[in-house]
């Protein structure tokens, strides 16, 4: 019998202790839920610098949880290169290229995806992609690409136009 109580009494403060180490257990403020809402700051024009050449993007403001991207590349010749249209989530950012006469790189059915990975109020990382704001009127934007084979990384760095 002092053996059945001894084990009941173990038992009771074992998960006593689990269960106040669970409570007082430390969790980070900064962790909270995706919110779009929370990347206002990207909504308006960019322009800046990236692919040898000048880089122009728009940012819509957010509707039923996703924003609505628009980015054209000009070359130093002033001749335009491509067109791209995106959609940013909390799963990620989706999007087309398109050439100047508005035909698609991709497949109808096909996309570029960029995979969400991690998220703070002043920046996005993407699997390949993130964007970080460093002021209200500047942010890097830092593309990870493979070209003929080999990895480069495209920084492109944004002045805020409107």
């Amino acid at each position: 019998m002092n053996k059945l109580v001894s084990v009941t009494a173990l038992i009771l403060a074992v998960f006593s202790v689990a269960g106040l180490t669970h409570y007082t257990s430390h969790i980070p403020h900064d962790t909270k839920a995706f919110s779009i809402e929370d990347y206002q700051w990207l909504v308006g024009s960019w322009t800046g610098d990236g692919f040898g050449g000048v880089s122009h993007e728009t940012w819509e403001p957010p509707v039923n949880g996703t924003m609505m991207g628009m980015y054209r590349h000009i070359n130093n010749n002033g001749e335009l290169v491509f067109y791209e249209f995106m959609l940013l989530d909390e799963s990620g950012l989706k999007l087309k290229h398109f050439n100047p006469d508005l035909t698609g790189w991709e497949e109808k059915e096909e996309m570029l995806t960029f995979e969400m990975i991690s998220y703070t109020k002043d920046r996005i990382d993407l699997k390949g992609l993130s964007f970080e704001r460093l002021s209200d009127t500047e942010m890097t934007i830092t593309l990870q690409m493979t070209e003929n084979g080999e990895a480069h990384t495209e920084v492109f760095s944004m002045k805020r136009t409107r």
